[in-house]
């Protein structure tokens, strides 16, 4: 399989090197992320690599200047969206996915297990991710933070907040009874945290679940953690 992939020249770039968590992988070339400071989608690649120790290259795409748009962009991701992960000649996207194929690549290591039990937990979580959570907690931050007061639907804003609050409940009663979303600490919580850390701003409040907040706080605590500010 060979598929290429060229750097766009107009796409400024820049080697991430991972936080030090005495646990490095073998380093092959260099993977290269599509990527955008503001996604949340972005975030959770970029959190695995840092929490897998894994050095990539970080390639901005300019969603609000359309970049994704290019034909260099189309030729990574023909769904024009980011993030998308280069390695080698195999070219990856859907963030979820992406976590799911760093986790194995990198085997063994402490976010990922072969073990077909806990492997069917955490893909439950991370399709339950992309299903339910982030069409509401991230659509209700978008909407709220990057889409012009003027042009907002606030009947669907609603829709979304209800809904988001729907999905926090369900977490918030599985994780009054487990630290995390697999068993321990895996791709599945950094698959669903993004968007639930960032669910004020969309205006749905944390406050009512308790249990979520505490998540997030475990979360923060891990070793390679990195802030989607970072």
């Amino acid at each position: 399989m060979k598929i290429i992939a060229e750097i766009p020249a107009s796409l400024p770039h820049e080697i991430v090197k991972p936080i030090s968590r005495g646990e490095s992988p073998p380093q092959n070339p260099m993977i290269k992320l599509y990527d955008h400071p503001l996604s949340g989608n972005c975030y959770k690649v970029r959190l695995a690599l840092s929490q897998l120790g894994v050095e990539y290259e970080r390639i901005n795409v300019d969603i609000f200047k359309g970049e994704q748009n290019k034909p260099e962009f189309i030729a990574i991701n023909p769904n024009k969206k980011i993030p998308g992960l280069v390695d080698e000649d195999f070219i990856m996207w859907e963030s979820n996915a992406i976590l799911l194929y760093l986790g194995r690549k990198f085997a063994p290591n402490h976010l990922y297990s072969d073990d077909p039990k806990i492997l069917g937990l955490i893909s439950k979580w991370l399709f339950f991710g992309k299903t339910t959570l982030d069409p509401a907690l991230a659509r209700a931050r978008f909407m709220t933070r990057f889409v012009p007061k003027e042009n907002q639907n606030e009947k669907e804003l609603t829709a979304l907040r209800e809904a988001g609050k729907a999905v926090l409940d369900i977490l918030n009663r599985h994780l009054e009874k487990n630290e995390f979303l697999a068993g321990s600490y895996s791709i599945a919580d950094i698959g669903c945290y993004p968007y639930v850390n960032a669910a004020e701003e969309g205006e749905v409040s944390l406050s009512p679940f308790p249990a979520v907040q505490n998540w997030c706080d475990r979360i923060r605590s891990q070793p390679g953690y990195v802030s989607m500010e970072d």
